[in-house]
């Protein structure tokens, strides 16, 4: 792994396992469900990361932009971008 794979895997790792922790803490099932399923998603990612494919598109596999992937790792898939944006809007000034 080169320096900035590591780094992300590390970080999706210290992820992991703060999502672990927070799920041994007893509170409403309704949370526990979203952060099930952001550890799957980061479980996921540490994966392609392992197996060479983190960073495509899941549906096309086109590369999915760097930049996108350093801010959100467990990004799935250009449709996945593509939502996001519509909810992201650039400044003005």
């Amino acid at each position: 792994m080169n320096l900035d794979v590591e780094k992300l895997y590390t970080e999706l790792r210290m992820t992991q396992i703060e999502l672990q922790a927070t799920l041994r803490v007893k509170r409403s099932s309704k949370i526990n469900h979203y952060i099930e399923a952001e550890l799957l998603d980061v479980e996921e990612s540490m994966r392609r990361l392992e197996n060479g494919q983190f960073g495509t598109c899941e549906i096309s596999g086109e590369l999915m932009p760097a930049e996108v992937l350093q801010l959100v790792p467990t990004i799935k898939s250009k449709k996945d971008l593509e939502q996001m944006q519509t909810y992201y809007r650039k400044s003005l000034h």
